[in-house]
């Protein structure tokens, strides 16, 4: 049975065994993830992580992590408008050398110490590919998976051939994205911070 009274801000009364296999369940990590976002953003993340799940299986890596990096990675696009103050408030604590550069960028770095702060999570593969899935910095098949399935989603309705080519070059693809990104990126006059695996 899904525990429905259970949210991010609750998580960690429970006791850790409780926690760990909550973490590891889909059903309950999904209707927990929707409680922290607007409908638009869950069905987004839900598309990602489906999309993760289907290159992971291409590439060899672990289809579930995969699945959760993709479910979980923009658990901090919250839906009220206090959004950029609780995200600059964990840069402050955790990175603060991420303030001040692309305001795009937050809600990724953040929701790496949002997750272990609020669920003790523990997967550093998936965390870290989470914290590097709207600028990528890291070589790991699973940040790239989850960077290329990020931008390219089916919901997007983008047509190219990026999701095709990511079936069998992660880097490939991951280098024609990064492009497109670092380009949307200096349209939007925000700081800079380059893309580099």
């Amino acid at each position: 049975m899904i525990r429905k009274d259970i949210t991010f801000d609750n998580f960690m009364t429970l006791d850790a065994d409780s926690r760990k296999e909550l973490l590891k369940d889909r059903e309950f990590m999904k209707q927990l993830v929707k409680k922290n976002m607007k409908k638009s953003r869950y069905l987004h993340s839900l598309s990602v992580a489906d999309t993760c799940e289907m290159l992971a299986e291409c590439h060899g890596v672990d289809p579930d992590k995969a699945y959760m990096a993709g479910l979980l990675h923009d658990v901090c696009k919250f839906p009220d408008e206090k959004t950029s103050g609780v995200l600059e408030e964990y840069l402050k604590k955790y990175d603060p050398e991420k303030l001040n550069s692309i305001q795009g960028g937050y809600h990724g770095w953040v929701a790496k110490y949002y997750l272990i702060e609020k669920c003790d999570y523990k997967d550093e593969e998936i965390l870290n590919a989470i914290y590097n899935h709207t600028i990528c910095n890291s070589d790991d098949k699973l940040s790239l998976i989850l960077y290329i399935a990020d931008k390219r989603e089916p919901l997007r309705k983008i047509d190219d051939d990026i999701l095709e080519i990511a079936k069998y070059d992660l880097y490939r693809a991951y280098e024609m994205l990064k492009d497109d990104v670092e380009q949307y990126v200096r349209g939007k006059n925000e700081g800079f911070v380059k893309n580099s695996v």
